[in-house]
């Protein structure tokens, strides 16, 4: 539990930095968070498939986390760890699938159609930028990835192995991780939005937090 406590302390210091305009400590407490929150990962997890492909997952974010505190050139970089990470956790979730029931494949049509018009506003606007436009591609195919990676959450719920909370963090975690990202590409490609850095960070961190949480218990389960 103390990489656990570490984290949080430096989650809660990122949230302070960010608010108080503090980018010197933003540059350390920032990559730290997730470290410890991996840290903690890889010592209560219980070891397996589906662990390691967590693991990985939450290696990739860490990564992304450095490239996207570097100058903006690098932000395709970020873009491709963090779409690694995305593919981890799908991976993750894939783990003794099923056919999932009826009732998600309704709940499952909701969500993307949710979904399709979100992203099909965001890519409209990077096309019609200039500046923006040769990001489409990488765009699309990581609103696609992350879209998947949702749908594979939130499926837990609808899975036996997932038990309770384990199946609802996870959830949860999903739908936070993915806000996060979409608010952040809302910012960047469509309009600047007040605000918008603190609130993607909380969510990000809160979601990777959830998705953590939920697979640990899931692991100690089975």
């Amino acid at each position: 539990m103390l990489w656990l406590a570490f984290a949080l302390v430096c989650m809660l210091t990122d949230w302070a930095a960010l608010w108080k305009g503090r980018p010197s400590i933003n540059y350390v407490s920032k990559p730290l968070t997730l470290l410890f929150l991996l840290m903690w990962f890889l010592a209560a997890a219980t070891p397996g498939m589906v662990r390691n492909l967590f693991a990985l997952g939450l290696f990739f974010s860490l990564a992304g986390d450095g490239f996207l505190l570097l100058p903006p050139r690098y932000f395709i970089c970020g873009l491709a760890a963090f779409l690694l990470a995305h593919l981890s956790y799908v991976a993750g979730f894939a783990v003794g699938i099923s056919m999932p029931p009826v009732l998600f494949w309704a709940f499952a049509g909701l969500v993307g159609t949710a979904l399709f018009k979100v992203v099909r506003r965001l890519v409209r606007a990077a096309g019609s930028n200039p500046s923006h436009r040769k990001m489409v591609p990488a765009i699309t195919a990581y609103a696609g990835v992350i879209s998947v990676m949702l749908l594979m959450g939130t499926a837990t719920l609808f899975r036996p192995a997932w038990q309770g909370e384990a199946s609802v963090l996870v959830a949860c975690g999903a739908l936070l991780f993915t806000f996060s990202d979409l608010y952040l590409a809302f910012d960047r490609f469509v309009e600047p939005i007040p605000g918008a850095r603190l609130m993607v960070r909380i969510t990000y961190h809160l979601g990777q937090l959830a998705l953590a949480a939920g697979v640990i218990l899931y692991s100690q389960l089975t």
